[in-house]
C-alpha cells in the first residue's frame, strides 16, 4: 500500500506509556516505522565506498578557488 503512494517521513517521540497505543494505530493504518538507529545504518549503506575525490584533489580544488586572482 506504501509503495503505491507518496509518503513523508517524520520523526516522532512517543511516551512509552502510550506506545502499544499507537503501534496498534500504526499497524491498522499499514504504517512503517523505524528506529534512528535503523535510519542511520541504512543512511551508512547507501554511501559509496570509494570517495568521488580524494583529499588530494579537493585540496587543489580548494587552493584553485581560493588563491586565484
Amino acid at each position: 500500500m506504501l509503495a503505491e503512494q507518496a509518503t513523508k517521513g517524520i520523526y516522532l517521540d512517543v511516551p512509552e506509556k502510550d506506545w502499544s497505543l499507537f503501534s496498534e494505530l500504526i499497524r491498522k493504518f499499514g504504517w512503517r516505522t523505524r528506529t534512528k538507529e535503523q535510519m542511520l545504518e541504512r543512511f551508512i549503506a547507501t554511501r559509496p565506498k570509494e570517495p568521488l575525490l580524494s583529499e588530494k584533489e579537493i585540496m587543489a580544488e580548494v587552493s584553485a578557488v581560493r588563491y586565484t586572482k
